[in-house]
């Protein structure tokens, strides 16, 4: 295409403009020479000369070719600012969406990040690009959408890269469709859809008679005048008919329906539907009407589903009086978008005919061409103010759809929403852009998951492949929504489906059946629905197959190949690969061979590859491979950037706690001679370790270089839990004097309650004295507390005293870091004070944790002053402080409380009450099988006294089966004398 063919395809509205269109050309003729100084110079003396015209509608125009020029130049900056004021005084789309298209790419040229494209953001430079991409304009998505292929194709986001192109492919637009093929059939070709990409190549010829860049810009230049609606195919026709001859008019117009830009053929296909509707069989228009819903047009599809209902709505409604229009003839008419129908229009929309409010509507959508005072925003609010919902609805999805808007990610969304509330005849169309709204804008993919529910539960054809990737790609907002969502996968696969929806929902059925129902033959089953030649599920159905089926080299075969593909199909495969992993037994050969293909292919993101490897040093352990365990720790370890060796070393730190002491040494020496980062710490394990043995000297010169405090103490905690107490006192020994305060408070601590465990009261006491006068923390505010209850055992109550209150000194410094220490520290204050003797003391106390503390020391005050009304069988002022625990939100200490009524009240003999409480205690008790015994042993008991043996059964067999040591036996001898 060439300048002339821009000039020549005008339809004869000139207005002045032919001086101008020469400027014009004369920037495009130097733009094409690549004369970029030469075009920038006419380009800006072109905006000089419309500007001093006063034709504000070129100005975008004109600014749009600076932007071209600047950008050939490399100032992208000025090229940004030149097409943003384009955006800005321009009304017409066409100008509007090119000077977008064209600031992003010259942001990004100016050096905007496109990394991470998962999260672009809505005002970025590429999220732009993707918006204007899926915003529907005839020209400009395309155009954009081979833009954004091709940064994502640059981003290794290949499967994002793949939907790009293919919706331009799929669009059939004769410009941009050649574009996307070729990228398009190579990314299919790596990933083994070599017959979709001889197809997507066959079915687009090569290119020609493409315009450039310069040919883009001045497009609007063909109707200067006229909103950019109509596409230059449809033209012809229109014009036939507009002069009359409606069989050119129809000849020319199904051509153009039966072509393959689909944009075009559908704008023809309502152009035709209202031509059969007002001038030939209603039935036709129907059928033409009917097909063109079936789409997934999002612009014709809508207006032919609303044209439909009101038709049914016109053929059903009485005649209004008040007018002599037809309705019929309105909707036909407005359907070849004739001007002519305007004075129609308002007539229906101010009369009384019961679709008043639509016709409002389809009038604003006539007038709403972008351009200011057309008036189309006074019909718009009364559609929306008529209480119609149809009419309500589809005005909010032309507010969505319109193209003017692409940008306004907020008002599109809101649009959207009130559509999919008010008018089902569009919900279909509005619930895809509204859930992938949600899925691309961050307005939340759990709301998303609704939306595309909605769409399947339609059932609209060309629709469900979208709303099927859409479902996938939802996150359930709770476990209530990721049933429904198999459950809907599970029951659409079950129906005739588009082969395109069937992979995401065969793979969330094999999700579901895998990884939460442990059936791995019927996951198999589904995942066989999946073609080996799907980009994003093929591989990764296949993969998991060769694992079910034990191909482990195979499996690898195919990670190998997706660990050069997208990042999101090697996820998906390596997840599920994990998810049947966990169902096979250890000690199973293909079990640790398929771990190493994850982990060395598999996703190597933190939680999974944290799970692979705990796993396979698990496996590794159990089929007694230490090779394969160090290796895998090695991995493991410097995966989370431990020091070289750190794998080794934690070998041998599980072989010390077990007790093989030959093995450890090994792996230790092995450590300290190997590997010179990781060398301190294990000098620290083996010195403990000789130490233990005796061997005093060697273990002197392996940690003459210091220790670690943090890995000291660390190896005392583990040594503890190994039931090795001795070598712990050794390690937390080491680190009791240390400088770093942190942790020598620790040490002191846990050297404090080793040795008070063992007997050694002096060693305890100088531990918790070493940790007490370190500064303030809450190891410390801790370390008086123990010290405390120590001297309490010991029975000096006045030392324990003395210590609490110093503990809970430490705490209230602390603030809000310290409140579980005062808490801890005035409860022993408060039992310090009854073991003295001192009731009154003991209350105050109490009552001042209830006033003045956090809400779990609070609720401890609140419990024992319930308790000790309870043991004076003080039943009100028992039932005062525990509804007070109740009422305070502490879950636990609530248990206890419901648990210490219901005990009361069957003290005191009043059944009701203690029933109702002891039940309540059934109802809130999760964790505490001890009171579920009890209550639901009296509970039982009861029951059984009332003569009712059915519910005392159940009751007992509760108690019984939570094997609590007083109350299971209990229920067991009454279940016997009830069953006898």
């Amino acid at each position: 295409m060439n300048a002339g063919a821009v000039v020549d395809g005008s339809s004869g509205v000139d207005s002045g403009y032919q001086a101008h269109r020469t400027a014009f050309a004369v920037f495009a003729e130097q733009l094409r020479k690549g004369d970029h100084r030469a075009a920038l110079a006419a380009a800006h003396a072109v905006h000089e000369r419309v500007l001093a015209a006063g034709h504000v509608d070129l100005r975008g125009v004109a600014l749009n070719c600076v932007g071209l020029a600047q950008f050939e130049l490399g100032e992208f900056a000025a090229a940004v600012e030149s097409h943003q004021r384009a955006k800005d005084l321009s009304w017409r789309s066409d100008v509007r969406g090119f000077a977008a298209l064209r600031a992003n790419l010259a942001r990004i040229a100016a050096g905007e990040s496109v990394a991470y494209p998962q999260v672009w953001e809505a005002d970025s430079a590429p999220g732009q690009l993707a918006a204007l991409a899926r915003s529907g304009h005839p020209h400009l998505a395309p155009a954009a959408g081979v833009e954004l292929g091709r940064l994502l194709r640059g981003e290794r986001h290949f499967l994002a890269a793949i939907r790009a192109y293919q919706a331009v492919v799929d669009s059939g637009h004769p410009w941009f469709r050649p574009r996307a093929a070729a990228p398009l059939a190579r990314l299919l070709r790596e990933a083994g859809d070599d017959e979709g990409a001889s197809r997507v190549l066959d079915h687009v010829g090569p290119e020609a008679d493409v315009p450039d860049l310069a040919d883009l810009a001045l497009a609007p230049l063909d109707e200067p005048e006229a909103p950019p609606f109509w596409l230059a195919p449809v033209r012809p026709g229109l014009d036939h008919y507009r002069a009359g001859d409606l069989a050119a008019a129809r000849a020319e117009l199904r051509a153009i329906a039966a072509g393959d830009w689909r944009h075009a053929a559908h704008q023809a296909g309502i152009v035709l539907a209202g031509i059969e509707l007002r001038h030939g069989d209603r039935s036709a228009a129907r059928q033409l009407l009917g097909d063109l819903a079936e789409t997934a047009d999002f612009t014709h599809g809508p207006r032919a589903a609303v044209a439909l209902a009101i038709l049914d709505a016109a053929e059903a409604a009485p005649p209004d009086l008040t007018t002599t229009v037809g309705p019929v003839g309105a909707l036909a008419r407005y359907l070849t978008r004739d001007l002519d129908v305007l004075a129609d229009l308002e007539a229906l929309a101010q009369g009384r005919h019961p679709l008043a409010g639509v016709f409002a509507a389809l009038l604003g959508d006539l007038l709403d061409d972008g351009r200011p005072g057309s008036g189309a925003a006074h019909w718009e609010v009364r559609a929306v103010q008529s209480e119609d919902r149809l009419a309500a609805g589809y005005t909010a999805y032309l507010t969505a759809i319109n193209l003017t808007m692409w940008d306004n990610t907020e008002r599109v969304v809101d649009a959207l929403a009130e559509a999919c509330e008010s008018a089902p005849a569009v919900l279909p169309w509005a619930a895809v852009r509204l859930g992938e709204a949600g899925l691309t804008n961050g307005y939340g993919s759990g709301d998303s998951q609704s939306f595309f529910t909605g769409v399947l539960e339609t059932g609209h054809r060309a629709l469900v492949p979208r709303a099927a990737a859409g479902l996938f790609n939802s996150s359930p907002a709770d476990s209530w929504s990721a049933e429904e969502r198999y459950e809907l996968a599970e029951e659409l696969l079950t129906g005739d489906l588009p082969a395109e929806a069937v992979p995401p929902l065969a793979w969330l059925a094999a999700e579901k059946l895998i990884t939460y129902e442990d059936d791995l033959d019927g996951g198999r089953e589904a995942l066989e629905r999946i073609p080996a030649s799907d980009p994003e599920f093929g591989a990764p159905a296949l993969a998991v197959r060769l694992l079910l089926d034990e191909d482990v080299d195979g499996m690898r075969s195919v990670f190998g190949r997706l660990a050069r593909w997208d990042d999101r199909s090697l996820d998906i495969a390596s997840e599920c690969c994990m998810s049947v992993l966990w169902k096979l037994p250890d000690e199973s050969a293909v079990t640790r061979r398929a771990l190493l293909v994850l982990a060395d292919f598999g996703d190597q993101s933190t939680p999974l590859a944290y799970k692979v490897s705990e796993r396979l040093i698990k496996v590794c352990q159990i089929q007694h491979d230490l090779d394969g365990e160090l290796v895998a720790r090695e991995a493991s370890n410097l995966r989370r950037g431990g020091p070289p060796g750190g794998g080794v070393l934690a070998a041998a730190r599980r072989f010390y706690l077990a007790g093989d002491l030959d093995q450890a040494i090994e792996l230790y020496q092995r450590v300290t001679q190997e590997f010179p980062e990781a060398r301190s710490r294990a000098a620290v394990d083996l010195g403990v370790l000789f130490r233990h043995q005796g061997r005093h000297e060697e273990a002197r010169e392996l940690m003459a270089a210091g220790v670690h405090p943090e890995h000291c103490f660390k190896l005392g905690t583990d040594l503890e839990g190994a039931g090795r107490i001795d070598e712990a006192i050794l390690a937390w020994g080491l680190i009791a004097d240390t400088d770093d305060i942190t942790w020598a408070v620790r040490a002191n601590c846990y050297l404090g309650k080793a040795h008070a465990g063992r007997g050694e009261t002096d060693a305890a006491i100088a531990a918790y004295q070493r940790a007490g006068a370190t500064q303030d923390s809450f190891s410390c505010g801790m370390a008086w507390y123990e010290l405390g209850c120590l001297y309490q055992d010991q029975g000096n109550l006045a030392l324990a005293k003395e210590a609490q209150q110093r503990g809970a000194d430490v705490g209230a410094r602390l603030g809000e870091d310290g409140e579980t220490v005062v808490g801890v520290c005035r409860l022993r204050l408060a039992q310090l004070a009854t073991l003295s003797g001192d009731t009154e003391e003991a209350r105050r106390r109490y009552l001042d944790m209830v006033d003045n503390a956090e809400r779990g020391t609070a609720a401890m005050g609140a419990m024992m002053l319930g308790g000790d009304a309870k043991d004076r069988r003080d039943v009100a002022e028992a039932r005062r402080w525990y509804q007070w625990v109740i009422d305070s939100g502490d879950l636990f200490q609530r248990e206890l409380a419901l648990a210490h009524l219901g005990e009361l009240y069957y003290w005191v003999g009043d059944r009701d009450q203690s029933r109702e409480f002891y039940q309540r205690t059934l109802d809130a008790t999760r964790s505490n099988p001890d009171l579920v015994a009890e209550a639901a042993y009296r509970l039982g008991e009861m029951a059984g006294q009332d003569g009712d043996t059915a519910q005392a059964v159940r009751y007992l067999e509760r108690a019984r089966d939570t094997e609590d040591a007083t109350f299971g036996p209990q229920a067991g001898q009454l279940l016997g004398r009830l069953t006898g």
